[in-house]
């Protein structure tokens, strides 16, 4: 029967805690006419209760307090208009544009396309290339015509002929003409994002189907990949030649590089024998190393065989003359970690933003049900006006600018809205070739613009998330410019003030005696008497041959627990102590009797424990004018809900 009562009074128990638990919603403080509920102190209760290194303050009663304050504080800075400042309204718009950041970018493919990056900054990848142009806008026919003719090159090469006579022949880069088509070794960001994909996704030895980039088509093919090499300061010593056979300056360079075999320094050398007349003064530097930056024929796979501090190289021959080159310094890769938040912003940046754009566009247009009519974006061609385009002619509203090219919620887009927004931008758009490529670019750029907008300003209805974030992130803006304005700063003005509160608390500031120097403990009387005897004597000791127990270094107060109860200050390092079975050695550098401090020597400690006085009485007064109504029953409701879980 007992069991049956103990049982039933325990589901009483939970049903009426049930029955009465409080609500998001339910109201716990009404302050100054202003209703705050249980869902905002729980936020920030949750939000800041692992940062709370006062365990005091994690006790819902304490925090509580420190809630009403903060309110207080905020509803006196709202009443200043500190809100309205410039300043706090332009910090205000940076952090929501920065917030705003990551609700356009796919975070999944922004991981993976950091994490390739970091993958390829690994290597780096020699390659050629031949380009068939084609135009980023062209029409599908003329796509069509230049990835068949890429398709055409590619197979002549399969049949025999040599990729760097193809890149001649064919190559619509110019710099073929002279370089065979041949790029050298580059690593990652070097290239457009697809044609870098293309070579690093390509063999060793073999040729890649057509890559498309916004010059057009590439084949790529890859002669070698390598790991990336440390990074390397770099100098050189030049002797310019007539032609190769040049004989004297062979001789020249012979004789310079004897030099260095018999230990005179890179920079002597280089300052007296260089023909460089950029680098000699500064003993050849040419700062750090980039791959593909020194534009020296063989330079690339001589230095990256120089792997130490001052290695040089043998003599070699350039299009410019015979080098030395010289590695100065040289420094580890930085890690996949260090390299991260600078890849991030480099890849919102490159053309990989175009792929986090292209899932933007197709996520926004769904979202927003947006539907074009093809047939009036054609017919806006006609009314482009491309004579006048630098000129950024009006663009009349008629029935033929005022049709709608598309529609989305409760919005359109018109010709006229495109056709003022190519007008605005003519340098954007003046090198497009075709009249319909240029109104198809504008349409699109102009559309995701207005989708952005509207998406943009909906951040706070769809993401309660950053409407709270945004909301405190203010908040704590005009908090703290009323602190700076209302409280730091006129107190630290009150010079008078600062003195009658250093004369009212001298006792806080007395500097109790403290000395300087080291506290050696030993289990055994003799080490510690033997040990003591050297230092008193000022003999250099090897510590490796005293076995302590423990070694203390720094500034010691008399309250210390490390050391002896009941020390006698003046005595310090006269004699051995003895305490609890130990045996302490004390060797004095400095020391300093009980002393009170003038005002001026702890005017900077004065000032901040004044500071924190004047916000006391601030907040009291703000406690006091205030009319605060708890909801008594929801406060002891959290109270039994948050201070069980602190005891669990």
């Amino acid at each position: 029967m007992k069991l049956i009562k103990v049982t039933l009074n325990f589901l009483l128990l939970n049903l009426s805690i049930t029955a009465f638990a409080q609500k998001p919603t339910d109201v716990l403080v009404t302050i100054n006419d202003s209703i705050y509920n249980v869902a905002d102190f729980e936020r920030l209760y949750n939000k800041n209760i692992d940062i709370i290194a006062d365990e005091s303050q994690k006790d819902i009663d304490t925090y509580f307090k420190l809630y009403k304050i903060y309110k207080l504080k905020l509803q006196n800075a709202y009443a200043l208009g500190i809100d309205k400042s410039p300043k706090i309204e332009q910090e205000f718009k940076v952090y929501r544009s920065e917030l705003a950041e990551k609700y356009f970018i796919n975070e999944k493919e922004l991981d993976r396309l950091v994490n390739e990056a970091l993958n390829r900054a690994d290597y780096e990848v020699k390659a050629s290339h031949i380009l068939i142009n084609v135009d980023e806008f062209a029409q599908p026919v003329d796509t069509l015509k230049a990835y068949n003719k890429a398709i055409d090159v590619r197979n002549e090469i399969l049949k025999g002929l040599a990729f760097e006579n193809a890149a001649v022949k064919y190559s619509d880069d110019l710099s073929a003409k002279t370089n065979n088509g041949n790029l050298g070794y580059f690593s990652v960001f070097k290239m457009v994002y697809p044609f870098e994909s293309g070579a690093y996704n390509t063999n060793i030895g073999e040729i890649s189907m057509p890559v498309r980039s916004n010059f057009g088509y590439h084949l790529i093919k890859v002669y070698h990949k390598r790991p990336t090499s440390k990074i390397k300061n770099i100098a050189h010593i030049l002797v310019e030649t007539k032609d190769k056979n040049d004989a004297e300056a062979k001789k020249k360079i012979s004789d310079i590089y004897k030099r260095l075999e018999v230990g005179d320094t890179f920079y002597d050398v280089a300052f007296h024998f260089s023909q460089d007349i950029h680098t000699r003064d500064k003993g050849g530097d040419l700062g750090i190393y980039n791959e593909g930056s020194l534009n020296i024929n063989g330079a690339s796979d001589v230095l990256y065989d120089l792997n130490f501090k001052d290695a040089y190289s043998k003599p070699f021959l350039s299009q410019y003359g015979w080098h030395i080159l010289a590695v100065t310094n040289i420094k580890d890769k930085p890690t996949k970690e260090e390299l991260k938040d600078n890849f991030l912003r480099r890849i919102k940046s490159d053309s990989r933003s175009k792929i986090l754009e292209k899932d933007l566009i197709v996520h926004l247009k769904e979202m927003y049900h947006f539907k074009t009519n093809e047939k009036n974006i054609a017919e806006t061609v006609a009314l482009l006006n491309r004579e006048e385009l630098m000129n950024q002619p009006a663009v009349e509203s008629n029935p033929k600018t005022e049709m709608v090219l598309a529609e989305y919620s409760d919005k359109k887009i018109t010709a006229k809205n495109v056709l003022d927004h190519v007008y605005s931008f003519p340098k954007q758009y003046a090198a497009v070739k075709t009249d319909e490529l240029l109104i198809k670019k504008a349409f699109d750029f102009y559309s995701l613009r207005k989708l952005k907008e509207a998406y943009n300003n909906e951040l706070e209805t769809n993401f309660p998330e950053f409407a709270h974030n945004l909301h405190e992130y203010k908040e704590g803006l005009i908090l703290f410019d009323l602190l700076e304005q209302n409280i730091w700063n006129e107190s630290a003005k009150d010079t008078i003030a600062q003195q009658n509160y250093y004369e009212n608390n001298k006792a806080k500031y007395l500097q109790h005696a403290n000395f300087i120097g080291e506290v050696y403990v030993f289990n055994n009387k003799s080490d510690a008497k033997t040990y003591h005897k050297l230092l008193k004597n000022n003999h250099k000791v090897k510590e490796s041959d005293f076995p302590m127990v423990y070694k203390y270094q720094g500034r010691f107060y008399m309250n210390d627990k490390r050391l002896p109860e009941n020390l006698d200050f003046n005595s310090l390092g006269k004699n051995v102590v003895k305490y609890n079975n130990n045996y302490y050695v004390f060797y004095i550098r400095d020391k300093k009797d009980e002393h009170q401090p003038t005002y001026d020597e702890v005017k900077s400690q004065v000032l901040s424990d004044y500071q924190n006085q004047f916000e006391n009485q601030y907040n009291e007064e703000l406690i006091n004018k205030a009319e605060i109504k708890v909801n008594q029953q929801v406060l002891d409701q959290l109270k039994t809900k948050y201070n069980k879980k602190s005891l669990n």
